[in-house]
């Protein structure tokens, strides 16, 4: 343990984004490649950690998916990710494709006009959205997703004026509805992120006019399948805290 919390507190004080990457990967055993892009240009973009070879499979658990319920397609998708790949961190930014994938195959399995290449288009976009953008872009990819579900609605490039715009309001108010619930001791949820996401975008789907099942929100209270699991796990301060179901908490609005 006292390595764990020493870790975490070696990776604070790391405010570089390319430092912060490199820290991390020596703490788990890896070492990151890194390509320049010239000698005047000193900053050094990351290549993909070795997630990226399981993102074929990751797409394939999206792709084949058949709820249309975009909450149990998400859980499901986990159970079966964490099935398939034994030692899968509960926290990593293959969540950034997943979310934004979830939410276009639950309308192609909602019988509205999507398909398995726009399931596809929409994971390719989440998974340009760099790991741990939460904290150095201010941006966390899951609610990007919500922007991206827009932008595939809506048919946005950035050409356009009012779906443009649809696509960053959107995007933009996911975000803040995840800095509001807040973080644990330990930072970011993916898990966390994910839920909040996807109960927003369900809103947002409601709007233009693309309903689809959701759980009621007293079904999303305690909902957490990994908080066992889970070292950064924000408990009491999360509304999906399975402890939260035995004491009926009401304090947080879906």
């Amino acid at each position: 343990m006292s390595d764990f919390w020493g870790d975490i507190e070696k990776l604070r004080k790391c405010t570089r984004y390319s430092v912060f990457r490199e820290e991390s990967a020596r703490m788990k055993g890896r070492r990151l490649d890194w390509k320049y892009m010239s000698k005047e240009w000193p900053y050094r973009p990351p290549i993909p950690g070795p997630y990226e070879k399981r993102m074929p499979m990751i797409f394939d658990a999206v792709l084949k998916r058949t709820e249309r319920n975009p909450v149990v397609m998400f859980e499901r998708v986990m159970e079966d990710l964490r099935r398939r790949w034994k030692d899968m961190p509960l926290h990593g930014p293959w969540h950034h494709a997943i979310l934004p994938g979830v939410l276009i195959a639950s309308l192609r399995n909602n019988g509205y006009s999507f398909t398995d290449e726009d399931v596809m288009e929409a994971m390719f976009r989440g998974h340009l959205i760099p790991a741990a953008s939460c904290g150095f872009l201010g941006v966390c990819g899951c609610a990007v997703g919500v922007g991206i579900m827009v932008s595939m609605i809506r048919g946005s490039t950035p050409l356009h004026d009012r779906e443009r715009a649809d696509s960053l309001i959107h995007a933009g108010e996911a975000i803040k509805r995840i800095g509001r619930m807040g973080s644990g001791p330990l930072g970011h949820c993916c898990n966390k992120s994910a839920l909040l996401s996807i109960i927003y975008a369900v809103k947002v789907l409601d709007e233009f006019g693309y309903p689809v099942p959701h759980p009621r929100p007293k079904e999303m209270v305690g909902r957490c399948r990994i908080a066992d699991l889970n070292e950064r796990c924000h408990r009491e301060k999360c509304m999906f805290y399975p402890g939260l179901v035995d004491i009926g908490d009401s304090r947080f609005n879906c």
